[in-house]
């Protein structure tokens, strides 16, 4: 395909893609929001029954904090925003204490019952009363601040000093006394530390706070909530904690405060109170070992969650979805192979059997496209359905059916919900799971006790036989799988001691479940979403330092939560190169076509750079942009923007000159992969027609990204071509060097060659070819680039190459949406270079730019 053709093909490649349905969470579809005294719940309409319920409850649990946490967040005018979404399909809150703008993020999914945070008595008020705790924990006020802490404070001090497991664990500490439920009263979290306990494995102080290891994340919080729960009984005092955080809001670090607090350091108390839960579960082990123990054999050891357990409808065969850091996704075992014996060594003893043996799977299905494989069930002997959740347009994931044939691959089904294949009738209905005495336990059809165990079982399932039922059990280093023979009778039930020599009360087994303090609901109304309510302005700033020039941008900018209008303007001011000026824009996403204006004017001296100075392009540019952005987040990826662009250009020394524009920008992209190794591709086209001084001319670029996805070490290739056809005066034709700024839109700037370490108009033309390679080492990109740009039709030059080191934003894994609530549209690189070719060569230069956009 000619270049000049490839622009228009992929524009209109959207169009021939189905209608999607309509949109339900982007910013442009319909939103609701909820008003009461303290907060502003936003909701799309389709959530409007979810948006309801939260609405309903908040301004009861708001009114619990003053008296629970001894502070309260209430700023006159500015209640807290809470957004409501669901982007994954799974149970989770996020709550950012941002003291420019606080708010909270919902999602509405609720969490399957044996998940951590599955024991509640209704969803949306766990979701509150934790995410809102962390809200009015974390953003107490510091005692004595500063004027300068006054004008910069971003964060509170709480947020600033609290490790992670006191932040998370007093939320969820806070969550149990305001719902009389949640995690402080559920048998997992008695399982999680009783089980830690008695197999060592409780983490250390450090790694309380720590994400590594089987349910490390979850430890903060299970953890945490139980050791602060622990400080407060051993004090004496109810309100110890409200103490610790006044100390906290002064001036002392978080191990000075909680030392005047308690008079231990925090470390010292940790340590005396894993002591005391040891004891406390080696206690319990002990009676209910008198009692007498029921565990299933053991047939594999796993090293992380397991969920799904099914047998396969011939029976030898069993399921089970895996998450674990290294091999997650579908595991089939073969149910009549065992565990191989290790081959003993010449004149050595043979090897003890292993007391927790590892089966390997006979199949295993990993990840599919980025997805882990999700409700699979067997519809044959040999065929499982499962489901991937991909991104539709919106970026919302949505499930998509697939069938996975063992030993042969995988293939697309044609519904989401796939009918289990017949298992042939067992005497009686299957096993469950309950809570027994505290302990998750698997039942008959009858709700007996089948097990007996201190670790947490169930999840079970039997064999089409009825003769055998497997099961998962929870231990320190990951989810087993047992075998329980099924012709045992029932146990009779047998409460465990609730304080078995306890030094420890409510911890080894659950505490039960209380009254709720919280007042009952009261209903609010919805009105329309206005962008007006939530409406923030902020203050922004832009930056470039490089061989052309030192330049930064200051003004002001501002959103409203959703991000549907967004505006900016900024005045440039800078050394002798420029760009110096000013701007203004606005970008408007309440539309499916999302409209943005930009206006501008700033000078520009290249003759005055500090490398290689270029003389006959210094010029003052006053000019307007209008585009239309439209974006595709589903897989494929592909957006397009049309473009219109108008500017006078007043060159130093001589007339002032018109030049209009008119084009598209457009992409599409794409990635597979299986397991953690795959290929990302992309292709980006640009296309502008315009007139300069009475001169038509045309411009295209192409770039085409290809992606080696794998868990080492990223590698990234781009090779990209540009072409400029009719008349196209100086001003028009490609030049290589310099950066873009946030003061002229892209379109303006569309015939720049992107290079930090060169100077801007290191070459000029109408010709364009570009070779870059990146190798990804974490958040950084190792990087060689070669560039080229000529005047047809003289021969291509040698390419200029840079190697270097950057830090781009956009590989930094930033919560993206968060940061344009903040600070707008912004997008930044540091970067370390060493040019090879021409004036630059043997320096090694060091870059940064920061970029804010509507």
């Amino acid at each position: 395909m000619r270049l000049r053709t490839l622009t228009p093909a992929l524009a209109l490649f959207p169009a021939l893609i189905q209608a999607a349905p309509a949109r339900v969470q982007a910013p442009d579809a319909r939103w609701l929001t909820f008003a009461t005294a303290h907060y502003r719940i936003h909701c799309p309409a389709a959530f409007e029954a979810f948006g309801w319920d939260v609405a309903s409850r908040v301004e009861g649990i708001h009114s619990q904090y003053l008296g629970l946490v001894g502070f309260a967040y209430e700023k006159p005018g500015k209640p807290i925003d809470i957004l409501i979404l669901d982007p994954v399909m799974e149970a989770n809150g996020l709550a950012f204490p941002i003291l420019p703008r606080p708010h909270v993020v919902l999602w509405k999914t609720e969490p399957a019952p044996d998940s951590p945070i599955g024991h509640h008595r209704g969803w949306a008020e766990l979701l509150l009363a934790h995410e809102l705790g962390h809200m009015h924990h974390l953003l107490r006020p510091a005692l004595k601040p500063s004027l300068w802490r006054r004008w910069t404070e971003v964060l509170g001090p709480l947020a600033e000093k609290s490790p992670r497991w006191v932040t998370e664990g007093y939320a969820t500490l806070i969550e149990g006394k305001l719902t009389g439920s949640g995690r402080p009263h559920s048998a997992f979290r008695a399982a999680v530390l009783r089980q830690w306990a008695l197999e060592g494995k409780l983490p250390t102080y450090e790694d309380l706070s720590g994400t590594q290891g089987f349910l490390g994340g979850s430890l903060a919080y299970l953890g945490g909530s139980a050791y602060l729960a622990w400080l407060e009984t051993t004090s004496g005092d109810p309100k110890v904690l409200q103490t610790l955080w006044i100390h906290l809001a002064g001036k002392r670090d978080f191990d000075a405060a909680f030392t005047a607090t308690f008079g231990f350091a925090p470390k010292d108390g940790y340590q005396r109170f894993c002591a005391e839960l040891t004891h406390t579960a080696l206690e319990l082990e002990r009676f209910a070992k008198a009692q007498g123990l029921r565990e299933g054999d053991l047939v594999t050891q796993l090293p992380g969650w397991a969920t799904d357990l099914a047998v396969s409808p011939d029976g030898t065969k069993l399921l089970a979805r895996v998450q674990s850091a290294k091999k997650p996704g579908l595991y089939v075992w073969d149910l009549k192979a065992t565990p191989k014996a290790a081959k003993p060594q010449p004149g050595e003893p043979p090897d003890r059997a292993s007391l927790v043996p590892v089966l390997p799977p006979m199949r295993r299905l990993g990840p599919i496209d980025g997805a882990l494989p999700w409700k699979p069930v067997w519809t044959a002997p040999d065929a499982i359905a499962f489901q991937l959740r991909l991104p539709d347009e919106e970026g919302v994931l949505r499930p998509q059916a697939r069938i996975w044939t063992l030993g042969q691959g995988v293939r697309r089904a044609s519904a989401i919900a796939a009918k289990p294949a017949a298992a042939k009738p067992t005497a009686a209905a299957g096993p469950s799971w309950k809570e027994v005495g505290g302990v998750w336990n698997v039942v008959d059809a009858a709700g007996r006790p089948l097990t007996r165990t201190l670790a947490a079982a169930w999840n079970p399932v039997a064999t089409p036989d009825g003769k055998w039922i497997y099961y998962t059990q929870l231990s320190a280093t990951g989810v087993q799988i047992r075998r329980l023979d099924a012709t045992l009778p029932p146990l009779e039930p047998r409460d465990l001691p609730k304080d078995p020599a306890a030094l420890i009360k409510d911890q080894v087994l659950p505490r039960p479940d209380e009254p709720s303090p919280l007042p009952p609901p009261v209903p609010v109304a919805p009105h329309p979403y206005r962008v007006g309510e939530s409406h923030e302005a902020f203050s922004l700033a832009g930056y470039s330092f490089t061989p052309s020039g030192e330049v930064i941008q200051l003004g002001a900018g501002g959103n409203d939560i959703l991000g549907r209008l967004n505006w900016q303007a900024l005045a440039g001011l800078g050394d002798g190169a420029g760009p110096r000026g000013g701007m203004a824009g606005a970008a408007w996403r309440g539309w499916r076509w999302a409209p943005s204006l930009q206006v501008f004017s700033l000078l520009e001296r290249p003759s005055s750079q500090r490398f290689e100075p270029v003389a006959g392009f210094d010029r003052e540019r006053r000019g307007v942009e209008l585009a239309f952005d439209r974006e595709d987040l589903g897989r494929p990826h592909s957006h397009i923007r049309p473009i219109l662009a108008y500017e006078r250009v007043a060159l130093q020394g001589g007339a002032s000159i018109s030049r209009a524009l008119w084009g598209v920008e457009a992409g599409l992209g794409s990635s597979w992969s299986r397991d953690r190794q795959g290929l990302r591709a992309a292709l980006a086209a640009r296309e502008q027609r315009g007139r300069t001084d009475g001169q038509t001319w045309t411009l295209a670029r192409a770039t085409l990204t290809l992606r080696w996805i794998n868990p080492w070490s990223p590698l990234t290739v781009r090779l990209e071509e540009g072409r400029q056809g009719g008349d196209p005066s100086a001003l028009d034709r490609f030049h290589l060097g310099g950066v873009g700024t946030s003061l002229l839109p892209t379109s303006l700037d569309a015939n720049r060659v992107v290079q930090a370490a060169l100077p801007a108009y290191t070459a000029t033309g109408d010709r364009l070819r570009r070779l870059r390679g990146d190798l990804g080492l974490g958040p950084l990109t190792v990087y060689v680039e070669h560039a080229a740009v000529w005047q047809d039709p003289d021969p291509r030059p040698s390419a200029r190459r840079v190697a270097g080191l950057e830090l781009d934003s956009r590989n930094l894994g930033l919560p993206m949406d968060v940061v344009r609530r903040l600070a707008g549209n912004l997008s930044f690189a540091l970067g370390l270079h060493r040019p090879l070719d021409g004036a630059m060569k043997g320096r090694t230069v060091g870059t940064l730019s920061v970029i804010v956009r509507p």
